[in-house]
């Protein structure tokens, strides 16, 4: 979803980070052909960028309603023990909400795969996923080691 640019601040690591005027954030790097922004070094070219629309991932994920308890909380899964299921079209039942925390590494997260509406998010110990009730998902380890579990809610 396209959000505008408010301001810009340096993060603990000492790179920039976009302030998003749904309070969300994002790290902004000249990094081609991933990121192109050669300006972001700059203080003009910042200033230049306030006001700019931007993609916020953040705002693209799934909403978990209020009110939702904890009712499970699945075994912690790694790249050695990952379980089929969760690798194409894994829906939580009616009413039943899921939070995908990750522990460690990254993974790929799919919301209706293959689907025309079909999203992608890389999840690490940061940005955790939303499983909305009989949405697909797909769920794959991005790279390296990964440790995942996930929360299940329900009214």
């Amino acid at each position: 979803m396209k959000r505008v640019i408010t301001g810009f601040h340096m993060d603990r690591f000492q790179e920039w980070v976009a302030d998003l005027e749904c309070g969300h954030k994002l790290k902004m790097r000249h990094n081609p052909p991933y990121m192109d922004c050669p300006w972001i070094g700059i203080g003009k070219g910042r200033e230049e960028h306030i006001g700019d629309n931007v993609e916020c991932v953040d705002c693209d994920m799934p909403k978990m309603p209020e009110g939702l308890k904890l009712t499970e909380t699945s075994p912690t899964y790694d790249r050695n023990h990952f379980p089929e299921s969760m690798a194409t079209d894994f829906a939580t039942p009616a009413g039943v909400w899921g939070k995908v925390v990750v522990k460690e590494g990254m993974l790929q997260f799919v919301v209706e795969p293959g689907g025309t509406a079909s999203r992608g998010f890389l999840l690490d110990p940061l940005f955790a996923g939303v499983m909305a009730p009989e949405l697909p998902h797909s769920l794959s380890p991005a790279m390296g080691a990964v440790a995942f579990y996930v929360e299940y809610y329900s009214a």
